[in-house]
């Protein structure tokens, strides 16, 4: 079986504007909520959260975009120009199921009409992974996965 290398610094562009689009729109969700946080005159009717419904909302919004950042300070630290022969952050993964890039939880990315997803190194799936070779196998989830390629 052969299989089609995408560039990885094509599938690392990809990445990285899906995340600073996710950034950019918690951005922008943050923003509205603390102008509706500061909003006094608003009365809260049925259907509308309350105050401390939204500051509860406002700090979780922001726990997040911290954590959104951070994986995208990952991104942007990964060398697409280094080879990988074994799975590890920043690798490209070719399995018989599917194909990962060992970077960040960004999930699916379509790259040149192929899917890829995107995975941590603290996702579950990844220590199944972690240290394999084109030709070895692995298993999570009950479902098999051979690698047929890893750069």
């Amino acid at each position: 079986m052969t299989t089609t290398r995408i560039s990885k610094s094509t599938i690392l562009q990809a990445c990285l504007i899906k995340q600073k689009l996710t950034i950019h729109d918690f951005e922008k969700e943050i923003h509205s909520l603390r102008g509706e946080i500061t909003d006094h005159s608003e009365t809260v009717s049925q259907g509308q959260r309350t105050g401390a419904e939204r500051n509860e909302m406002l700090v979780r919004l922001e726990k997040e975009l911290t954590f959104l950042k951070n994986e995208l300070w990952v991104l942007e630290n990964i060398d697409p120009e280094l080879e990988h022969g074994q799975v590890q952050l920043g690798a490209v993964v070719i399995t018989d199921q599917r194909t990962f890039f060992i970077s960040t939880s960004v999930e699916l990315v379509e790259v040149n009409s192929h899917c890829l997803f995107g995975i941590s190194t603290k996702a579950p799936i990844f220590s199944s992974m972690r240290g394999k070779k084109a030709g070895e196998a692995f298993e999570h989830a009950g479902v098999r996965y051979l690698i047929l390629d890893v750069y």
